[in-house]
């Protein structure tokens, strides 16, 4: 009996796990290092939204909430700080450029509106060489020379400490009604309390950017710890079960599922390696392993065991299950041909008991019952060169697969011999 193919109904159906494991794995992603949203507001209150902040400080002191709110240049100067932190909020971001869109949007969007009495406002002036300042060192921490990281965040503190002042000064020149030349700037720093701001800035800066350079530092070492856990444990117990613990870990409590079990053997393994020196076994080994576990894995398996020559695969649907059986087979067959070996494989489906198994110590994410030792008892009959479906994956599929029927198979520890059908494989 053969049926045509329908392949892309099964890569539509493995697509909607896909896009719930990509979800997953999202979630995940953005527990360790934020959200965009997180990156959004961090980005907005300890670098872009500085000017923004203290400029409406000194201009309410100056009037009022009231004046400030309804002044329109004041919601264009918001509006372009708001872009600039969304775009530096972005892993590709550019600092350099990136933190020069607000200065750039809002000089040119006033400039239009105001004319030549935008260059008369020092505000103006301060924004420009604040963004400046900063840009440069961010440019040079992020871009052009990041090992001198530990310098230039200390210096951008000190740029946004002293963008206080320079903004003190403006505020404390209209307030006196004293013109903003440089001759009246450099007798700012001769009055007492100036010299005391001036001095408390620099050492408050100074201060914050050590502790940021310890805090970032922290981060990072944590952040490579962390991802060195998940490495490990995606290794041991895979990426569903590290995924479902940190997203939903009710979920790994022992559950009766519907699973697709693939199994996949090089056949004449053992006395091959009787003839064959034990580095040339592991390298074989692990070359069958480096190239089949990724085309396993094209199709989100939810667990991929390596024992010893076997490969057992988990997958959610039978649709899943053929298609990675289908790749596996095309990519193991190039590995063992050279050598020549073979593999023989089989797919299974029905109901499990999942979940988190073992002790204290040592537990691991997989799956057992009779579906499990059916498709093992599958692959076992299976000759090299040959995929293996049960009746319970024929069913389910029928529509989409090209099968031959094969002898019913006498499996061990079973009273009836189990239906099953060969793959036609191209």
């Amino acid at each position: 009996m053969t049926n045509t193919p329908h392949y892309f109904t099964i890569r539509g159906r493995c697509q909607v796990v896909k896009h719930s494991q990509t979800k997953s794995k999202d979630l995940l992603e953005a527990q360790l290092y934020g959200t965009r949203y997180s990156a959004f507001l961090s980005e907005l209150l300890t670098n872009s939204g500085y000017f923004l902040i203290f400029n409406a400080f000194s201009e309410i002191s100056l009037t009022s909430w009231t004046l400030y709110l309804i002044q329109p240049t004041h919601y264009l100067i918001a509006g372009a700080i708001l872009l600039q932190a969304w775009y530096l909020a972005g892993t590709a971001s550019h600092r350099f450029w990136g933190n020069l869109i607000g200065p750039f949007l809002y000089t040119t969007i006033d400039f239009l509106l105001e004319g030549m009495e935008f260059f008369q406002e020092p505000n103006h002036y301060v924004l420009w060489l604040f963004s400046l300042t900063i840009a440069t060192w961010q440019g040079i921490r992020f871009h052009w020379l990041p090992s001198a990281a530990p310098l230039m965040i200390p210096l951008e503190s000190l740029s946004r400490t002293f963008m206080v002042v320079a903004i003190y000064l403006i505020v404390s020149f209209k307030t006196n009604s004293q013109t903003f030349s440089w001759a009246n700037v450099r007798q700012f720093p001769t009055i007492a309390t100036h010299k005391f701001l001036i001095e408390s800035m620099l050492f408050l800066g100074i201060i914050l950017g050590l502790q940021t350079v310890q805090i970032a530092s922290q981060r990072q070492e944590l952040q490579k710890t962390a991802q060195l856990l998940r490495n490990l444990a995606e290794w041991g117990m895979g990426s569903h079960a590290v995924l479902t613990a940190v997203t939903n870990p009710e979920e790994l409590a022992f559950q009766r599922r519907d699973r697709t079990i693939v199994f996949m053997d090089i056949r004449g393994f053992t006395a091959w390696c009787e003839k064959t020196s034990p580095d040339a076994v592991a390298s074989v080994l692990n070359s069958y392993y480096y190239n089949v576990e990724p085309a396993a894995a094209q199709y989100q398996p939810l667990r991929i065991t390596l024992t010893a020559d076997e490969i057992m695969a988990i997958y959610a649907t039978p649709q899943q299950g053929v298609a990675a059986a289908q790749y596996m087979y095309q990519v193991a067959q190039i590995i063992l041909k050279r050598h020549g070996l073979g593999a023989g494989c089989a797919i299974h489906c029905g109901q499990v008991i999942e979940g988190l198994f073992g002790g204290k110590e040592v537990r691991t994410y997989t799956v057992i019952g009779d579906v499990v030792n059916t498709a093992k008892r599958l692959e076992s009959a299976t000759p090299a060169g040959a995929i293996t479906i049960s009746d319970d994956v024929y069913k389910a599929m029928q529509d989409e697969l090209r099968v031959e029927a094969c002898e019913p198979i006498m499996a061990k520890g079973k009273t009836k011999a189990i239906k099953a059908w060969r793959l036609v494989v191209e």
